[in-house]
């Protein structure tokens, strides 16, 4: 039964892997014209409509309690909010490819926080998945193709990983509260709230935009409003380890999907580095 269980989560992220894999060449090749707090905001709505359908059927079951509200926005503010804004810059600023195989570091973030509050442990796997990411991450910023990425920009595509690896501890806290749909719920709710004050106009903008609504419906629909709850319900079934290892089919794909869809260009160097980096998150994880 346990057996099966693992199966279960692992499969369940494989899946919301698939889903996010398509989102940075989407965004980067149909998602111009429009702030990325803007199509952040439009995204979550998105979401939002997907799982209200879904809340309806299974029920909203959400404990609230102080403690409990205050995993729960972290949770959608630290991980969606933060770190996909920071995403969408990223992408827009050094590439789909770039941005989700520097982004997917978040895994060392996670693993390193789950030592200090989840009792983890260190393991010499870490070590040596964290000096080849980090190797993988040098030879990515050193691909040359028609973008300049400077230290700016590369600062700025791991402040996704960093956020996200925050984001992905407060969520296993945030499912003491809350079950998978629910909390995708209500983060998407947060989400959207949020983010209207600063992005409305921008957002009026955009739904005159039939590109930008579709980016938003498929990247924020099928990304938020599935792929999140299926992250969600397997860390609640296998934990945060066994998860974030499944996700790192996410910059495989995403690589490739990026050149397929994006028409991005990648040499030598990038290819060594985004085998250098997943290499490392599946040594790391271990």
């Amino acid at each position: 039964m346990e057996y099966i269980n693992q199966f279960y989560g692992v499969v369940l992220a494989l899946l919301a892997s698939v889903l996010w894999s398509l989102n940075p060449p989407i965004i980067k090749k149909f998602g111009y014209g429009i702030s990325s707090i803007a199509l952040n905001a439009m995204r979550a709505f998105m979401a939002m409509l997907f799982l209200v359908i879904i809340v309806i059927v299974y029920g909203f079951n959400v404990v609230f309690t102080p403690m409990g509200l205050l995993f729960i926005l972290g949770s959608a503010l630290i991980g969606p909010g933060i770190g996909d804004i920071m995403y969408i810059k990223s992408i827009r600023a050094v590439g789909a490819g770039r941005a989700i195989t520097i982004g997917y570091t978040y895994v060392f973030v996670a693993q390193a926080l789950a030592v200090v509050f989840l009792g983890e442990k260190i393991t010499v796997g870490l070590v040596i998945g964290s000096f080849l990411a980090l190797c993988g991450i040098y030879f990515v910023y050193l691909e040359g193709n028609d973008l300049e990425v400077s230290y700016r920009n590369l600062l700025m595509a791991l402040i996704p990983a960093i956020a996200w690896g925050i984001g992905s501890v407060v969520n296993k806290y945030a499912l003491f509260y809350a079950d998978p749909i629910s909390l995708g719920f209500i983060r998407a709710i947060v989400l959207s709230l949020v983010l209207l004050p600063f992005s409305s106009r921008e957002i009026k903008k955009g739904v005159k935009s039939r590109r930008i609504v579709l980016v938003a419906l498929v990247t924020g629909g099928l990304g938020y409003g599935i792929g999140i709850p299926l992250f969600l319900k397997a860390v609640d079934i296998v934990g945060v380890s066994v998860t974030v290892l499944a996700t790192t089919l996410t910059p495989v794909l995403g690589r490739i999907l990026s050149v397929v869809i994006a028409k991005e260009k990648i040499d030598l160097k990038g290819i060594i580095g985004t085998s250098l980096v997943i290499l490392g998150i599946v040594i790391g994880v271990q």
